[in-house]
């Protein structure tokens, strides 16, 4: 503790100050009954009311800092520490004021760090993708995020005046506040639940005092949907590249093992066996090519080479291309377009072409002896739609929503032909879709098929290069 001589100190000046009105009363007071003839009881009276007067001012002036020091306290107490004591004694008052000009610059630091702590943690729990709550041990909420909010379907009212337990039991009653400590009490601090064809999974555990006693719950939730989707489509493809390739060695192992058997000794069965394994072999070619290209494609590695080309000569190409093959068929390709039309359109030729030709090739695949494939490219706005429609066999309505699905074939038997790889449709939706464009199929079966697809159309004036494109 500070010691102050004894005449400084407070206590003292206030001895001080009785000592001296005592004195100064008897002084008058004698003054007043010998010089003035007063009675004594009048003089006393009159030393008396002089000495107050006296009195209170100089009692003013020494209590007039701790007047300031109360209201500067005042002010620190509704928060506000920028108030600063000037007394420049050298008592118990000086030093109360430098003890509290530095208690109050203290304050401030700690409160200025404290508020920007607090502001980067609400704007980290504002930020995060996965939602947090936070409930008391009465169960109330005291915080949740935005994401929280939007995965709970919280409103403002919700988080203010709803418990917990209120919000939760619409979605499950695995995750109530009871049950959460539930499973905490056994070591269990993770949980899952679905919605609405979502599926969120959720990390809880205590949240504690000063004391270390428990204070409430925190439950984090993240959306999983997605990654859930993925790892199912993954597991799919596996299952599905696996079956795929199987297939093809199978048959390639039955003829290439009956070849060695002694099947070579008949040239025409050789010829025929040699023939179906060369068969099969292209096919496990096409499926590994369209298989990489569709990793390319699924993890941003593809390399484009986008430029400002013309569809239509584009378009001419594929169904010049396509001709013999339907021809083949006696089938009737017929393109509905002018091929002189020049439209410009932003885009990688190779991989544009790849998608018309995989289009136009399955019309010709699914269409019968004698059928019709009409081909046409128009502008519609800021658009150009290419159509390929046919009378083939169509596609059943149950299947169509799943034509674009990885390795989905509506019926591997039912073009009469060998069949692809159930990559091409998915190879082309995706490539448009780079392009910001779209595909779209509609089919009744047994009548026919019509796919469209659409690219945003450049309408800028085209350059002589473009034109000789």
């Amino acid at each position: 503790m500070r010691r102050f001589p004894a005449i400084f100190g407070f206590r003292w000046k206030i001895v001080f100050l009785t000592l001296s009105l005592l004195t100064l009363a008897f002084i008058i007071t004698g003054v007043l009954v010998l010089k003035l003839h007063l009675d004594f009881v009048i003089a006393a009276v009159l030393s008396v009311l002089l000495c107050t007067a006296v009195g209170y001012y100089v009692g003013g002036r020494l209590t007039r800092p701790i007047e300031h020091i109360a209201e500067m306290t005042d002010m620190m107490a509704h928060g506000d520490f920028t108030g600063e004591i000037y007394i420049r004694s050298h008592d118990e008052l000086g030093w109360l004021a430098e003890n509290y000009n530095e208690l109050s610059a203290r304050l401030s630091e700690n409160f200025s760090e404290i508020t920007t702590e607090k502001q980067k943690l609400e704007t980290l729990l504002k930020q995060m993708a996965d939602g947090m709550v936070a409930v008391n041990r009465s169960g109330r909420i005291i915080s949740a995020n935005d994401a929280a909010r939007k995965m709970l379907r919280m409103s403002d009212d919700d988080v203010t005046y709803k418990h917990y337990d209120d919000i939760i039991l619409r979605f499950t009653d695995e995750l109530t506040a009871a049950k959460i400590r539930a499973k905490l009490s056994v070591g269990e601090h993770s949980g899952r639940f679905s919605y609405g064809g979502r599926t969120l999974e959720t990390r809880f555990d205590y949240f504690h005092d000063a004391y270390d006693s428990e204070d409430g719950l925190v439950i984090l939730l993240q959306d999983v949907t997605e990654r859930l989707k993925i790892d199912n489509m993954q597991t799919d493809f596996v299952a599905n590249v696996s079956h795929e390739l199987k297939t093809p060695l199978t048959s390639i192992k039955g003829y290439a093992e009956t070849l060695l058997a002694g099947g070579m000794s008949d040239p025409e069965t050789a010829r025929e066996f040699l023939s179906i394994i060369n068969s099969e072999t292209d096919r496990m070619n096409r499926l590994v090519r369209d298989i990489l290209q569709m990793s390319r494609l699924d993890t941003g590695r593809q390399k484009w080479d986008m430029r400002r080309s013309d569809i239509v000569s584009l378009v001419h190409t594929a169904v010049k291309k396509m001709r013999v093959q339907a021809e083949r068929k006696n089938q009737f390709l017929n393109p509905r377009f002018d091929p002189t039309e020049r439209i410009f359109v932003e885009m990688d030729r190779d991989k544009i072409e790849q998608v018309l030709m995989n289009i136009i090739s399955n019309s010709v695949k699914y269409t019968k002896e004698q059928g019709r494939i009409d081909v046409s490219v128009q502008t519609a706005g800021s658009e150009v739609r290419i159509t390929v429609m046919d009378n083939g066999i169509g596609i059943p309505e149950k299947d169509l929503p799943r034509v674009f699905e990885r390795f989905f074939m509506v019926n591997k038997a039912r073009s009469g032909q060998s069949v692809g790889t159930g990559l091409g449709l998915s190879i082309s939706k995706h490539i448009i879709e780079e392009h910001g464009g779209s595909i779209e199929i509609e089919s009744i079966f047994g009548t026919g098929t019509r796919v469209t697809v659409y690219l945003p159309r450049l309408v800028t004036r085209p350059s002589v290069q473009d034109v000789a494109q």
